[in-house]
């Protein structure tokens, strides 16, 4: 099989079934491997950004539903929020836990800083967690270990709001501005998610491409540093494919693997290992072949040889017998010749 006729499927196949393959891929340019890697990061990131985008829609759904069934008012002046329960009740928190993924705490009555560090505290031990207060709102990303902290006057001054009422919070979470608002969110979510990705990924392939170096040494082979590195990139595809379901179902179903990236790490290691032993495994057979081929030129050359002699032998042979006959008749002519003087002797005689 030709490396400039496996095609980007073809490579995922091969690497992932195929363990007699990767001596082909081994073979691959480094840009070819390189751009491999590029798409297969950039599926992953499409994938990715569409559960989130997925998410983040019905997130907006269910927020601006929670906001016309439960929320009787909500009024913005002065860079200061409240809000009002539907039923009229006054309340310092709402906990809406099962609205979204995140915890979203609404506390805009009290001032006290101690209840206040405790919902901050609170939202911090979840992996995404969202807390409103009267004068600001306090975010907590999966992604950031600490909460950001946005001042209600910050935001106001930057996108010039002033009033805002509960109207208009539900016509800022529907049609087109939620719409505008997703395409955005998914350009950006797709970019951080690809750098972030291929940053990693890049990391995982240098220390994998020293496991594989160090395997390769232990088995006698001395290939290239780009084979080396070719066989620890696509030792990568199955985990890489494993890491997008899995995070698919963690992100709907909250299923978790404790040791995820141990094994994540741990199938790449092992493919590692199959295929540069099998690699081994080709080369000692090709070798062996490779002898026995050396084996049967050199019965072949015995064979000629040998037939050659014979030949020379018998031609030789024939030489001689040529030669015998040859002085046979030789002697024979002699005889013949003697004869014939001695009969033209004799008449002579008895005329005497």
């Amino acid at each position: 099989m030709k490396n400039d006729k496996l095609s980007f499927f073809k490579k995922i196949k091969m690497s992932i079934f195929d363990f007699d393959g990767y001596q082909n891929l081994a073979a691959e340019k480094i840009s070819r491997t390189v751009g491999y890697i590029v798409l297969l990061i950039l599926i992953f990131s499409i994938v990715i950004t569409l559960s989130y985008v997925y998410q983040m829609n019905e997130m907006i759904n269910k927020t601006r539903n929670y906001i016309e069934t439960e929320i009787a008012e909500i009024t913005y002046e002065n860079y200061e929020l409240s809000i009002t329960k539907n039923n009229g009740e006054d309340y310092s928190e709402i906990d809406v836990d099962d609205l979204l993924t995140a915890k979203i705490i609404i506390n805009t009555q009290t001032t006290d800083e101690e209840q206040i560090q405790k919902s901050i505290d609170e939202i911090s031990s979840q992996e995404n967690g969202i807390l409103i207060l009267k004068d600001r709102i306090i975010i907590k990303n999966e992604f950031v270990s600490d909460v950001s902290e946005y001042s209600y006057k910050d935001i106001s001054e930057e996108y010039n709001i002033n009033k805002i009422d509960k109207n208009e919070i539900i016509n800022m979470l529907s049609g087109q501005n939620v719409t505008r608002f997703l395409v955005i969110f998914a350009i950006t979510m797709l970019i951080y998610m690809f750098i972030l990705y291929f940053s990693s990924i890049l990391i995982d392939i240098f220390l994998l491409a020293i496991l594989a170096y160090i395997v390769t040494r232990i088995a006698g082979l001395r290939l290239k540093l780009t084979a080396v590195y070719n066989i620890a990139s696509y030792s990568l595809t199955l985990p890489v494919i494993m890491n997008i379901i899995y995070f698919v179902i963690n992100r709907f179903t909250g299923f978790t693997i404790e040791y995820f990236q141990i094994m994540y790490t741990a199938v790449a290691s092992i493919y590692i290992i199959t295929a540069v032993l099998m690699i081994k495994s080709d080369v000692i057979r090709k070798q062996y072949e490779l002898s026995k081929i050396v084996e049967e030129q050199e019965r072949v050359k015995e064979e000629l040889k040998r037939k050659e002699e014979e030949k020379k032998e018998k031609e030789e042979q024939e030489r001689r017998e040529q030669e015998r006959e040859e002085q046979k008749e030789k002697e024979r002519k002699k005889q013949k010749q003697k004869d014939e003087d001695k009969g033209n002797e004799e008449p002579e005689g008895n005329n005497a």
